[in-house]
């Protein structure tokens, strides 16, 4: 999975929330996946992972979580990818990265380990903290290793950490500081590992003696996980830095190339963010820049030249946003787009429910504009061929993206002032109410956006001849 990860500290979002998010961009397009709650269990259970193999007993204690599945998971595997549990611990897996050549020949990957389409379903229902997610993961890759380099994800109200696994059995992860962001974007990304500090930093067994007995450490006065562990190529440069170097001067840093190998890892961004900052980032194409793919004034070269942040084949998009300004009983939010991100909304769902919504839980392999993951689709579909002419119906003063950032915004609002007056099951059942009524919302905006946009796109048609100018339009 090709994916844009973004991360937030409390301290640096306007509400005291931390959020955790990233578009999942998976190998083709429109290889349909679903949103759902899956109930907590006291039963012992196995994983078998389709792409790998493996089977994995699991504890029988599974509280209850959400979580984004491939439907088809015995072809594409499960990969659950996101999701917050009923300990409000979040949850994202992961953000694909690749070890250099050298530390692999030394610890390669593990052909039957643990792979993407397993760790949601194999952590989350499990952990009470993000710290304990990073721990429990670890565990975890030292008995069965590593099918793949991986970036994971996790949160809870008061901290955010970021694991990166680039090897069958190494692994570090990073606390992110309080007042801190950061952008990740397909590379080992970490820098600074302090083994005499374990408040901000954990890691593999044994991963200081791997490091100096291999003499892997190019620096000599710290330990730098990206320097030891990640790459730096000509591909990275087209493919992975850009995106970086875009978010972090949304967000008001200081990155002064896009082809940059030493962009920060994490940084204090300009000002306190909202979910609709994160938003943008992950439905970004470098906007307002010669980079961008979608505009006309650019050159070819230019509009080609990076790996934009959103993208046609990415499944679903989520941030996933613990709150401190509300009781935690309904503290928690999975902001759900089934993408194109460019194109369509985040969506709220609180995560103290039984489920999501019908048309996000019952998405199918073929086309149904009544499923949200579908209609989302028909939605980029009606306005990319044409974006330059249409874009007015979908960022313009009056567009559906601003119409339905209100929306979902004014959602939240009315919902949060009936769930403080609730509680246990009461609020429970209201929540799993609000998430469906809420989605179908939303739904019903997108779905009079289709018909402005079909309404529209055939005075765009090259199938018209005015009489009067004796020219057929181009």
């Amino acid at each position: 999975m090709a994916c844009t990860t973004v991360i937030v500290g409390k301290k640096a979002s306007i509400n005291g929330s931390t959020m955790i998010a990233r578009n999942c961009d998976a190998e083709h397009c429109n290889i349909p996946v679903k949103f759902v709650v899956v109930p907590a269990k006291n039963e012992e259970q196995t994983f078998h992972s389709y792409v790998t193999g493996l089977d994995i007993p699991l504890p029988n204690n599974a509280m209850r979580y959400q979580m984004a599945p491939f439907v088809d998971y015995k072809r594409h595997g499960q990969f659950g990818e996101c999701g917050i549990n009923s300990a409000n611990v979040a949850m994202s897996a992961t953000e694909s990265l690749y070890g250099n050549s050298e530390v692999l020949a030394l610890d390669p990957l593990v052909k039957n380990g643990i792979g993407e389409d397993a760790l949601l379903s194999i952590v989350l229902p499990f952990i009470h903290s993000a710290r304990e997610g990073v721990e429990y993961l670890g565990h975890l890759i030292a008995i069965y290793g590593s099918h793949e380099g991986n970036g994971v994800i996790f949160s809870d109200k008061n901290e955010v950490w970021y694991m990166e696994i680039p090897t069958g059995h190494y692994w570090a992860a990073t606390r992110l500081p309080e007042n801190q962001v950061a952008v990740i974007a397909n590379q080992v990304s970490e820098q600074q590992i302090d083994f005499e500090d374990t408040d901000n930093y954990l890691w593999a067994a044994g991963l200081r003696e791997f490091i100096d007995h291999n003499n892997l450490n190019p620096d000599t006065d710290e330990y730098n996980f990206r320097h030891i562990f990640g790459t730096n190529t000509a591909r990275d440069h087209c493919y992975n830095t850009p995106r970086v170097w875009f978010g972090q001067k949304y967000l008001g840093h200081n990155a002064l190339s896009p082809t940059s190998a030493d962009l920060d890892f994490t940084f204090k961004p300009n000002r306190k963010l909202k979910h609709e900052d994160v938003g943008y980032i992950l439905g970004s194409h470098y906007n307002e820049t010669i980079f961008d793919p979608l505009s006309s004034n650019n050159t070819k070269a230019d509009r080609t030249r990076f790996r934009p942040i959103s993208m046609a084949r990415c499944a679903e998009s989520h941030i996933l946003e613990i709150r401190n300004n509300v009781p935690d009983e309904y503290s928690a939010i999975t902001w759900f787009n089934f993408a194109p991100t460019a194109f369509n909304p985040y969506v709220p769902f609180y995560a103290n429910a039984n489920g999501t919504c019908d048309s996000y839980n019952n998405t199918t392999d073929s086309y149904n504009i009544d499923q949200a993951y579908w209609l989302s689709r028909t939605i980029a579909s009606l306005i990319q061929p044409n974006y330059n002419e249409m874009k007015s119906l979908l960022i313009g003063l009056n567009g559906y993206l601003p119409k339905a950032n209100q929306l979902a915004n004014e959602l939240v609002h009315q919902t949060d002032k009936t769930a403080y007056t609730l509680h246990d099951n009461q609020l429970t059942h209201y929540l799993t109410n609000s998430n469906n009524q809420n989605a179908k919302k939303m739904q019903n905006l997108a779905m009079k956006t289709v018909g402005k946009l079909v309404k529209n796109g055939l005075q765009h048609s090259r199938l018209t001849f005015s009489i009067n100018t004796d020219y057929t339009q181009e």
